[in-house]
């Protein structure tokens, strides 16, 4: 008996990977339905010590992930989510970051997650400020074949999108009914250290005189909660990330032994968000033609002031720190349909 063979249709790989200075976010399709994840975007060289030897040998762990680079250079990063960032650790919040072998391991990294050797499309993010300085390096770097250590990995194609053009492309797609007729859409994506605006009709018609972006995320109303505390307080506050993680969970800041209930210094400090959201209305102009929407990790800390200084409704996105990562795959995903 002959059985004739059958072959299957392999289906174009996409996928999203969202860095920022705080996290690195990633999603991708799994079994037709979107899986997304997270790690901090914190990537550091990987000491050669007897000490660090012996250590690892009794179990104890400095990351999960060890990524090698030409010249056998190292790279430790640490893709436990809930792991609280050390004190000790640098965040790396310069423009240029995009070029440093750190952001490089960190996408990497984001692939290993991801679990896929063959990639027909990686679609990352730049804020606006630095997109057109860097967009042709990230395409120019990442397509083509890497071996770091875990195998090979084969990228046929890159894009690099404008950040907030993410959160847009996951509001197209999850939520239609919020393109009212004869109004326009903005996205106001704010992140750890910038803020960015996007402004889009349904038809995908970019209005770039409204489009833009400016320092301003989280670490400064962060930074602001931590010059108050310190004024109260004794000893240092020098990791915004616990006091971040803290506001994030609901629950009290540990420091020197005392519980610190943050709400009231969240409160305080969120004047600081005032001159931010004026520059974003002047990058509006006007809200009387728009939806705006908020996302980006930092969304929540915006929202309020949003709301009064733009004079309109600010709806906030569901999962506003990953709708970036999953915007890029579902454009990726849709790039990928059009050319097959």
């Amino acid at each position: 008996m002959f059985n004739e063979p059958t072959f299957g249709i392999q289906k174009p790989v996409a996928v999203g990977v969202d860095i920022g200075y705080s996290s690195t976010k990633y999603a991708f399709l799994s079994d037709g339905e979107v899986t997304t994840g997270s790690f901090p975007s914190i990537s550091v060289r990987a000491p050669q010590t007897a000490l660090t030897a012996g250590m690892e040998k009794i179990g104890v762990r400095e990351a999960d992930i060890r990524i090698v680079l030409e010249g056998g250079e190292t790279f430790m990063v640490d893709t436990l989510d809930g792991e609280v960032v050390s004190t000790s650790t640098t965040r790396s919040e310069n423009d240029n970051f995009a070029t440093t072998k750190e952001y490089r391991t960190l996408v990497l990294t984001a692939l290993v997650k991801c679990g896929f050797r063959n990639i027909d499309l990686l679609t990352l993010g730049l804020p606006f400020h630095t997109f057109h300085a860097y967009a042709p390096l990230l395409i120019k770097k990442f397509r083509g074949v890497h071996s770091f250590g875990h195998g090979t990995f084969t990228i046929k194609d890159v894009a690099v999108l404008p950040q907030p053009l993410g959160s847009y492309a996951y509001l197209r797609a999850t939520a239609p009914d919020a393109f009212v007729n004869g109004t326009s859409c903005a996205v106001i994506d704010s992140g750890w250290g910038t803020t960015d605006t996007f402004v889009s009709s349904a038809s995908f018609k970019i209005d770039h005189q409204r489009c833009g972006g400016l320092p301003g995320g989280a670490a400064l109303v962060l930074r602001e909660i931590a010059s108050r505390l310190q004024a109260n307080y004794k000893g240092r506050f020098t990791n915004i990330d616990r006091i971040d993680r803290a506001i994030a969970q609901g629950t009290p800041l540990y420091h020197n032994g005392e519980q610190i209930d943050l709400k009231p210094y969240l409160q305080d400090a969120l004047h600081v968000t005032i001159p931010v959201c004026r520059s974003v209305l002047t990058t509006l102009r006007t809200t009387e033609d728009l939806t705006v929407f908020a996302a980006g990790g930092a969304g929540h800390y915006y929202l309020s002031t949003l709301r009064d200084v733009l004079g309109c409704k600010v709806r906030l996105l569901d999962q506003p720190r990953f709708t970036n990562a999953i915007g890029f795959l579902l454009a990726g995903q849709s790039a990928c349909k059009a050319r097959s």
